[in-house]
């Protein structure tokens, strides 16, 4: 089990991989050193994210970075760092500088045996603009081995304060023969916030692991099968508001197999598809719940009485559920570009105080067109659908009944609408009211954006781009609805130095 905080687990396994790549030379081997420089103008339509009275501005984005890579016959390691500065013209409260490093090491160490790994850790300064959820790329999915947890500017959670964001995955691939290939990795990964102002139902830190175990095999020529096994945990820490409230300490567990089939079909279509089963396993321990109990009020109208109060006290529940994962991809290569299409659906973990865990449904679409040998139009969009997966029971405060209270048997409670549930005997006898029901939580997502590329010179490119976001979900989970859109110009220079 990893540590409480992630990072530790994180850092090690980032600090191995830099001292692989340091050492990942051999003779035939390139490296090289790259440098790069992107200043964007942009203007964002809704800075703070709100449904009403959206508040625009222009928006200066400055982001340098710098790579270390190195590539040959066996394998490959890549080292980066970035800064990414954000400078709103009308909003300077939001003004701030995300800062990351990301390193990725694959490499054949025997003529069968080879080991991998990538890590990132980065910080995201605190800006009001980002919303969503607070999701982390586990094991390179949805993104590719060695990006960072998050992409500068990806969307992360509401009003986000300074929040340390850390992944690392490290495995092994052996060949069982030419066509059948096994691997195993696994590592952690963390969010920590290190500001925490909002209702404690937003910005609980969390740390978790993952490891999988999967075989590939290249059936024939244009078939490969693959059959993954996977688990994972994550851990929400507790977060009280005024400290009486708490959201408690959420764990979840989940396992997964899952099946997958690759064909290409020609040197234009390729199809992909996926499908498994999972066990999801969610607790929570010392959430705070209303409760009534009876106490004796001397100021009551009419003289000293029994009343009901209404107080707080800890709450444990948890769920079990199978669910069904996967998804499916085609591709088709074009004279001058290609489209793709895909659908997934996966579980993630949330923070939202009612619900552990949510289904992802994701549909995803991208069209690449290239225009000239120096220009290139690119299409990208997708849709979201998040539904809570585990349900925790909603609990409210039972009425007390005036005039029950009896000084052996204690107070009776009625409830206007779920179940009574008491709790202690006698004087501290108290009542809840547990409702059940199908009512989950649920956030759609909209996303769209085109970009022109253009290649000015060897080491200069501009672009041109367009941004669309539409979000209508649970307040609880995502705060409030709000749709914005983003135009921009950037300019990059990129020079490769070699070594």
């Amino acid at each position: 089990m990893f540590p409480k905080n992630a990072r530790s687990g994180a850092s090690l396994a980032l600090l191995c991989l830099c001292c692989a790549a340091g050492v990942a030379r051999a003779e035939g081997e390139e490296t090289h050193l790259n440098l790069d420089l992107t200043v964007e103008q942009d203007y964002d339509s809704n800075v703070f994210a709100r449904e009403n009275d959206p508040i625009g501005s222009a928006v200066t984005i400055v982001r340098p970075s710098i790579g270390l890579e190195s590539y040959g016959t066996l394998g490959h390691a890549l080292l980066t760092g970035w800064l990414s500065s954000h400078t709103y013209w009308s909003e300077s409260e939001l003004n701030g500088v995300d800062r990351g490093v990301a390193v990725d090491v694959d490499r054949t160490i025997l003529p069968r045996i080879a080991l991998f790994g990538n890590g990132s850790y980065q910080r995201v300064a605190p800006r009001g603009e980002v919303r969503g959820p607070n999701i982390v790329t586990v094991g390179g999915s949805p993104g590719a081995p060695g990006e960072p947890v998050v992409s500068p500017g990806q969307l992360i959670a509401g009003a986000t304060p300074n929040v340390d964001l850390g992944q690392a995955e490290i495995g092994a691939r052996y060949s069982l023969s030419p066509r059948s290939r096994l691997s195993l990795s696994g590592g952690p990964y963390s969010v920590d916030y290190l500001e925490r102002s909002q209702p404690f139902s937003q910005f609980r830190d969390q740390s978790g692991w993952f490891t999988r175990l999967s075989l590939l095999r290249n059936w024939s020529a244009v078939d490969s099968l693959r059959v993954t096994l996977g688990a994972n945990g994550s851990t929400l820490d507790d977060f009280s508001n005024t400290g009486v409230l708490h959201s408690g300490t959420t764990n979840s567990d989940q396992q997964n197999l899952t099946f997958g089939w690759e064909r290409h079909w020609n040197e234009l279509w390729t199809t992909g598809v996926s499908i498994g089963v999972r066990r999801l396993v969610s607790q929570t321990k010392d959430a705070s719940r209303r409760i009534t109990f009876a106490e004796l009020d001397p100021n009551a109208p009419g003289g000293p009485a029994i009343v009901g109060v209404v107080g707080v006290v800890p709450t444990d529940f948890d769920s079990v559920g199978p669910g069904i994962i996967g998804g499916f991809s085609i591709e088709r290569v074009m004279p001058r570009g290609g489209i793709a299409l895909s659908y997934q659906r996966e579980t993630r973990t949330t923070s939202s105080l009612f619900a552990a865990d949510v289904n992802v449904d994701t549909v995803t679409a991208s069209y690449i067109h290239r225009l000239s040998s120096r220009a290139t139009l690119t299409f990208l969009g997708s849709f979201e659908h998040y539904e809570s997966v585990d349900e925790s029971p909603q609990i409210f405060p039972a009425t007390y009944i005036p005039g029950s209270f009896n000084p052996i048997t204690g107070p009776d409670f009625v409830c206007a609408e779920g179940t009574l549930v008491t709790q202690g005997s006698g004087d501290d006898k108290g009542g809840q009211c547990e409702v059940t029901g199908s009512q989950t939580l649920t956030s759609n997502n909209w996303f769209a954006s085109a970009r022109l590329d253009w290649q000015l010179r060897k080491r200069l490119s501009t672009y041109a781009i367009f941004r669309y976001e539409d979000r209508i979900g649970d307040d609880l989970l995502f705060g409030n609805d709000y749709s914005r859109f983003t135009v921009g110009v950037g300019l990059t220079y990129a020079y490769d130095l070699g070594l």
